[in-house]
This record gives structure tokens, C-alpha cells and sequence, in this order.
């Protein structure tokens, strides 16, 4: 009977679909079925196929019976019901519902079948063992409503979350356990360490331990992939490593070299004969010459590093096709909207038709950078012609809110609360000049400022200004009232870096107020003497050279300046004293983002008479003479219990910074510093010691903001004192 069904043909005489919300024509042409057509066996299987990619049925059934020389067939779905809303979680404590849903990506509307309920149910456990859980358990459960709508709920046992335990590091006999843990960041838990384990940062570890072999010559190093096991809720890492055979460096050589000597090229080489193989110095080695090159202009250079290994020995030849230099073609400078282009070409040493040199491309960076008008630069070369001969484009990013015009109160341990108007402009009218205006009210301070700079006067390096000022401010035992005019220009001298100021300075000056308590000396300077109006002419002279990476916030380079300024009592001025000053700075790379500065200055002032009180030295807090930990001025010499000043200072700062960027930095510091009666008593054993921390922020419209906190080791009472600083122009 079975062969008979076989062999006789049936048409389809009848398709009915039993379902009850779905388009009954549309299964049916869905499933490819036809009514007439002849039936063969293997089309129920390609309709349930057909039917099956719809994905929207979680069961699919055909039935067929027989009448006469007919089909009749009937097909059965019960229809998957739509998502309402978004799944629900319950038990998840660790992980947020945000992050699951975005994991699971069920959104409402969505056809629930059983294959999409499925995988979201692995895609929550696989999340889970991605954050490191384990014995997570999910179930989930359906509520449908009367129009086959459901909501999806997901109930989470979330198991445990093991800390790594233990470290085994297996094989390493060169290395030791210690070295190679401290240079992964997948530590075992412990005191201020989680102890989590983030797969990523695991299979980083490894390449690291493979760098460090071959930092130690162990250019074949097989670091294996770690075995990660749960004992008593904590894993146990397990790394193997094949150390094999470690290398030295043989003879090294040069081929092509014709710009440089073999001496040359040795200078910048990292590598040596008879050292171990450091892959990283070799690496290097290969890019400390291609920069030397590319100082001379030739970018288009190649070198080839040829290997020849003897047992232990790696013998390497350097192939060196030197090519052509190339020369500045086009000099294009982009991004500037606010700054003039001129005021950004003419810090610009890259030249046209010049030979293009990497060194000057930095130069001009920095130069620009040192404007203090730019969040970024970026150099990117320019199209080249069939010379070789490059385009350079400059690519500026400006700084937002630049200028600083406001009101509102200011604070400093000196001068206490004040409050202020000001309009400041670094860079006015995208010209680079720089207008400065300050009106400050307070009751220990009266002060009016007006400044100009013009930094680069008739078109040439040749900066000029000029201050006007009124500044009347209450010390601890009198009043100082200041008006003066001030000029100053500099120009370029003859060493690189290095510039010749002059400045020229009138000043009345007037002391009023003074303490009944005061009890002037029986001979020497009294401050009665200056309650009549005193005026000043000086003038200034000083050599600063300044290397600086970024002048605002440097990392690298240094600054040094000489000073003196030199008052005499011609025309109507009847003050007289000589100042002398240096000032030096060294800024040092370490690792990161993290810089040393130390810095060391000095100071000393004489006159033919007696030092005015004013203008002798004053030690502690913040500023050129700051040591931080003390007050304000309170470093000084005493009579009477008063602080008179110093004829003479020195001051020594030593700061560890992060700059976590341009405008941000974290810094540690350690001061020390005096003043002294004269230049005879500075003596390296009264210096008052001072240790903190701070943190520079650079604000939009304000400035740069800086708080530290130091602590004074020397003070009566060893304490802490607090420092504030607001600094309109932007410099750290």
C-alpha cells in the first residue's frame, strides 16, 4: 500500500491553516505551497523551512490526507507573541538594567519565539562570565495577555564573583615572579588592590611579559595563555613561560651612510656591541637615526636592519638608502577663526623653498603653542611633488573663552576678600597684543592696573609695553600706597632662547597708617621717613633664556634669568638701592605624564644707605618667593616682633607633576627658602622646610586656578596652611 502511494501522483486540492491571529494567505504563499499543484513529499519540508524563517511561529505543523486522486492538507501554527514594553530583571544587584538590555537587544514590539528568548538567555550568562562571575543562573517566564502581547521577565542568581587569589608564574628562570607581576596590571587582591579579573587586561598581561623578555634578550620567548581555575571563591592564575635561548648584540655596521660618520650614527644608537638584545633599545635605535635624518631633510630615507644570527650572537647590518632631502613647498595654516594668520606665520621658522628639517617643524609648534591662544596643534604634511618636496599645514585648535571680562570676589591670605571688575585679553583683536585692566576694592586693598603689550612691535621679535598702576594695600603694621608708569621692552639676543629685557620704572611712593605700637630704630631706615611721599626712577635690565616645552605648563627644557635693577637719585627721585636676581628651572620627563621641576633663586639687595622696607624680601606663601607651607611674607628677618624684610633671599622648589593635560595638572612639592639680613648670613641650614600637594585647573574666562596645601616642618607650630591663586593669564 505504501509503494502504491508512491507511485500514483496526487495533486494539492486544499490548503487550510488553523492559526488564530495570523494572515491565513499569507502563511499559506509564505510556505510555497500551491493548490492544483502535485504534490511531492519533500515540499512539507520546505514549507516548514519557509514558515521557519518568518520567525514569528514557535511551532509549525502540516497534516495531509488522502481523498480519491487529492491532497487535502492543513497547516498548523501557534504564533510566538510580541514583546511588550521591555524585559523585566530581578536578582541582578551587580550589573545594571541598562547594561543587560543593551546586551540582550530585545526591543518593544519585537516577536518573542523561543530561538530569540534563547539567545538572550546566553547572551546574560555569556555578559556574566565576561564580568567574571561564576554559577550564574538565569530563568525567564512569559505574562501574555488576550492580544498576544507579552512582558518578559528574567529572574538572575547572579553566583559568586571571585578576586584573584594566587599568580604562578611557571618556567621563568631568568626573570623573577617579582619583576614579571610588577609589570602586569592584573594583580592578586590585596591591601588598596580589587583583585578583579578583566579579561582584556589578562591577555595584555601576557604581550607585556612577552616585551619584557625580549627588553632582556629573549627574542623567542613563548608566553603560553593563562589557566584561570576557582578554588574556595578566588582564582588561580596560572602562566607559563618557555624562556629559550637569550641573545647579545655582535658586531654592529653601517652601509650607504654618507650624510653621517659611523661615530655619528653610534652617538644615537641605544644598542651596543657585547650588550644583551634589547628589542625596545633596538626598535629605538632604528628611529633615533630616522630622526637625525629627518633633521637634515631627508624624510624619504630607509633603514634596514639585516640580522645575522650566530648561536647567541645577532651580528646586525644597517641598511641605509638616504635618498633626497626635501624642501618646504607650501607653509598652510588652518583652523585659526579668531587669531590672525600673520600673528601665527610669524612664530614660524619652516620656510618655503628652506630644506625641510623635523626639528624646525617642533620649533615652530612649540612657538605657537607658546602663545597660550591654543588648545592643540597639529602638523600634517601636505601634499609633494614629483621632486619629493613637501607641503607643511599647521592645524590650530583655539582655546574657548580667552578672554576674561567679569566681576566678583577674590581671596588671598594677604589681602583677604576683595572684590574686583576686570577686562583681560591675552590676544586682542586676534592681533596677539595683550590689554590688561583690574579694579580691585577690599578693605586691606585698593588696586587699578592697566596694562598693554605689544609683542611684536614695527613686525619685528621686539616686544614692547607699558603699566600703569595705583596700588594702596595694608601690611601688618602699615599701609603702602604705590602709583607708578612702567615701560619695558625685549628683544631677541644673540643665543637661541635667549632674550635682553629693559624695563624703565617711575614710582611714588608713600607710607601712611603706621602702628602706634611701631617703635622706629635708634638708627637705620624708619618707616616715618617715608610717610612724605618718596619717588623712585629705575632701571631694569635681565638675560632669560627659556627652552620650555609649553611655557603655561612645561615638561621638559628649562628657564634661567638674570636680573638687576638699579635705582639712583637723580631728578626728583630720592631712593636709591641696587636688586640682583636669578631665577633657574629644570623640567624633566620621567614617565607619562609625570615631570620633575626644580628650581632654584635668589636674590640680594643693597643701597648706599638703608634698604627701604618695601623693598627688601619677603619669604612664604605663594609667588616668586613662595615657600609654601607658611603665610604670606612671614619668612623674614623680625625686630620688635615686627617682619622688616631681607636684604637677601633663597628659595628652593622641587615639584613632581601629572599633566593630565594642558589645563590640568596634579602636583607634589617640596620648598624650602629664607631671607636673610644680607647676603653674609644665607646659610643653607636656616632654610624653613614645606611639603604639599595642589592641582592647577585652567578655567575658561578666568584663568588658570590653583590651590595647594602645604605643610610647614619648621613653623612654631608644624602645621598646614592653605594657598589660593588665580592667574588671568594662564601661566602655571
Amino acid at each position: 500500500m505504501i509503494f502504491l502511494f508512491f507511485l500514483l501522483s496526487y495533486t494539492i486540492a486544499d490548503i487550510d491553516v488553523e492559526a488564530k491571529w495570523s494572515d491565513h494567505e499569507l502563511i499559506v504563499e509564505s510556505s510555497g505551497l500551491q493548490v492544483g499543484a502535485t504534490f511531492e513529499d519533500v515540499q512539507i519540508r520546505k514549507a516548514i523551512e519557509n514558515l521557519s524563517k518568518l520567525r514569528l511561529f514557535n511551532f509549525i505543523a502540516i497534516d495531509t490526507s488522502i481523498v480519491g486522486d487529492g491532497i487535502f492538507m492543513r497547516i498548523i501554527v501557534e504564533e510566538a507573541p510580541y514583546l511588550k514594553g521591555v524585559p523585566q530583571f530581578t536578582g541582578n544587584k551587580k550589573i545594571k538594567d541598562g547594561d543587560l538590555l543593551k546586551k540582550i537587544e530585545l526591543r518593544a514590539g519585537q516577536i518573542l519565539n523561543d530561538k530569540t528568548i534563547f539567545d538572550a538567555h546566553w547572551k546574560i550568562l555569556d555578559f556574566y562570565r565576561e564580568k567574571n562571575f561564576h554559577e550564574t543562573q538565569v530563568s525567564e517566564s512569559l505574562s501574555v495577555d488576550s492580544l498576544n502581547k507579552a512582558k518578559l521577565f528574567f529572574t538572575i542568581s547572579e553566583g559568586i564573583e571571585p578576586r584573584i587569589g594566587k599568580i604562578i608564574i611557571e618556567g621563568n628562570t631568568a626573570i623573577t615572579d617579582k619583576k614579571i607581576k610588577g609589570k602586569m596590571s592584573t594583580r592578586e587582591a590585596g591591601f588598596l588592590k580589587s583583585g578583579r579579573l578583566i579579561k582584556e587586561k589578562l591577555d595584555e598581561d601576557i604581550e607585556t611579559i612577552a616585551a619584557l623578555y625580549k627588553e632582556n634578550g629573549f627574542l623567542d620567548v613563548v608566553v603560553h595563555q593563562p589557566v584561570v581555575e576557582v578554588k574556595d571563591n578566588r582564582f588561580i592564575i596560572t602562566i607559563e613561560v618557555e624562556e629559550n635561548q637569550k641573545y647579545y648584540v655582535g658586531e654592529i655596521t653601517f652601509e650607504g651612510n654618507t650624510l653621517y660618520t659611523e661615530t655619528e650614527l653610534e652617538r644615537v644608537m641605544k644598542i651596543h656591541g657585547g650588550d644583551v638584545y634589547n628589542l625596545v633599545h633596538a626598535e629605538e635605535s632604528i628611529q633615533n637615526m630616522y630622526t637625525l635624518f629627518a633633521d637634515e631633510g631627508y624624510i624619504y630615507c630607509s633603514i634596514v636592519p639585516l640580522e645575522n644570527v650566530r648561536d647567541s650572537i645577532i651580528d646586525i647590518d644597517y641598511k641605509i638608502n638616504e635618498s633626497t632631502p626635501a624642501n618646504v613647498k607650501l607653509v598652510t595654516i588652518t583652523g585659526n577663526h579668531r587669531t590672525r594668520e600673520k600673528v601665527i606665520r610669524r612664530e614660524i621658522i619652516t620656510i618655503p623653498g628652506q630644506r625641510y628639517r623635523r626639528s624646525d617643524v617642533i620649533r615652530s609648534q612649540r612657538e605657537i603653542f607658546n602663545l597660550g591662544f591654543f588648545d592643540d596643534i597639529q602638523i600634517m604634511p601636505g601634499n609633494a611633488d614629483s621632486e619629493g618636496n613637501i607641503d607643511i599645514v599647521y592645524d590650530v585648535k583655539e582655546k574657548e573663552g580667552l578672554a576674561t571680562v567679569g566681576a566678583g570676589i577674590a581671596y588671598s591670605p594677604q589681602d583677604k576678600a576683595t572684590g574686583y571688575v576686570e577686562f583681560s585679553h591675552p590676544n586682542l583683536f586676534g592681533r596677539g597684543q595683550r590689554l590688561y585692566t583690574k579694579f580691585e576694592l577690599g578693605g586691606r586693598l585698593t588696586n587699578v592696573q592697566v596694562g598693554f603689550t605689544e609683542p611684536w612691535l614695527f613686525d619685528t621679535r621686539t616686544s614692547a609695553g607699558v603699566d600703569i598702576y595705583y596700588v594702596n594695600r595694608l601690611y601688618e603694621y602699615y599701609t603702602k600706597r604705590d602709583i607708578g608708569f612702567a615701560t619695558r621692552v625685549s628683544l631677541p639676543f644673540y643665543l637661541d632662547y635667549t632674550r635682553f629685557s629693559y624695563g624703565f620704572r617711575t614710582e611714588r611712593t608713600q607710607i601712611l597708617d603706621i602702628a602706634r605700637s611701631y617703635t622706629p630704630p635708634e638708627t637705620g631706615y624708619s618707616l616715618y621717613d617715608d610717610t612724605i611721599p618718596k619717588w623712585t626712577i629705575a632701571n631694569s635690565f635681565s638675560i632669560s633664556r627659556d627652552s620650555r616645552d609649553y611655557i603655561f605648563n612645561a615638561s621638559s627644557g628649562s628657564y634661567i634669568s638674570l636680573g638687576a635693577e638699579f635705582a639712583k637719585k637723580i631728578l626728583y627721585a630720592n631712593i636709591d638701592y641696587n636688586r640682583y636676581t636669578i631665577d633657574a628651572r629644570a623640567y624633566f620627563p620621567i614617565i607619562w605624564k609625570i615631570s620633575l621641576m626644580t628650581r632654584i633663586s635668589a636674590g640680594v639687595v643693597t643701597s648706599s644707605n638703608e634698604v627701604p622696607i618695601y623693598k627688601r624680601f619677603y619669604a612664604g606663601g605663594i609667588g616668586t618667593d613662595g615657600v609654601r607651607g607658611y603665610p604670606d611674607r612671614s619668612l623674614s628677618p623680625v625686630e620688635d616682633g615686627r617682619v622688616v624684610g631681607g636684604n637677601a633671599v633663597l628659595i628652593n622648589n622641587i615639584e613632581l607633576k601629572l599633566k593630565l593635560s594642558p589645563g590640568m595638572a596634579f602636583v607634589l612639592f617640596f620648598d624650602a627658602g629664607n631671607t636673610f639680613k644680607s647676603y653674609r648670613d644665607m646659610n643653607l641650614h636656616d632654610l624653613y622646610r614645606g611639603a604639599g600637594a595642589g592641582i592647577r585647573v585652567e578655567v575658561p574666562m578666568i584663568g588658570v586656578m590653583g590651590f595647594d596645601l602645604g605643610y610647614g616642618f619648621d613653623r612654631e607650630n608644624p602645621g598646614f596652611e592653605p594657598h589660593f591663586q588665580i592667574n588671568p593669564f594662564g601661566m602655571f
